[in-house]
């Protein structure tokens, strides 16, 4: 009896390291280290470039978040983003309503995202309506000068989790960021 006593003990004891050990590994694999701001710039622009999934999320009058696919162009230097719409769609009417934007880009190969919050503004400049063109969109725009305008959106917080890249969030749930009004 004294005999099976020890072995279940030593069974229980086992499986208690081995599930601290689990634990321990996956607090270490999850910790946030220190990574400098160019390098979380750099991680967000090869997701930026590898995802498929690119989503503008706008708040309407009553406060509800409305998310759609579109297709912003490259992030210029300072991470700014334009996106081109039709003059006259909801985006554009809750834009002017409410200029706070979230643009979302996530990569599914990479199991990576970026999110980029922003304040946005209607632009109808022709020179960069005609910077920020596609020519197969003609098709939708077919009167360019009226019925094409763009989306500018200035980043305020960037934020980067990425299984690929192991960048995780820290142990609050918090990813790694940038506050673009702070330098951070």
């Amino acid at each position: 009896m004294k005999i099976q006593i020890v072995k279940a003990a030593n069974y229980v004891m086992a499986f208690i390291i081995i599930c601290s050990s689990f634990l321990v590994a996956q607090n270490e694999m999850f910790q946030q280290k220190e990574i400098s701001r160019d390098s979380i710039l750099n991680a967000a622009r090869i997701i930026i470039d590898s995802s498929r999934c690119r989503v503008l999320i706008t708040v309407d009058e009553n406060g509800i978040p409305h998310a759609r696919e579109m297709s912003p162009f490259t992030p210029e230097e300072d991470m700014k983003i334009w996106l081109g719409t039709t003059t006259n769609s909801k985006k554009v009417k809750q834009i002017k309503n409410n200029p706070n934007v979230v643009v979302y880009y996530y990569d599914t190969k990479g199991l990576s995202y970026v999110t980029i919050n922003g304040t946005a503004r209607i632009v109808n400049d022709k020179d960069k309506k005609e910077k920020y063109w596609v020519q197969s969109w003609k098709q939708f725009y077919p009167d360019k000068d009226k019925g094409y305008v763009l989306i500018e959106v200035t980043p305020n917080r960037l934020e980067v989790c990425s299984f690929k890249y192991k960048l995780f969030w820290s142990a609050e749930g918090i990813p790694y960021s940038i506050n673009f009004d702070s330098n951070e």
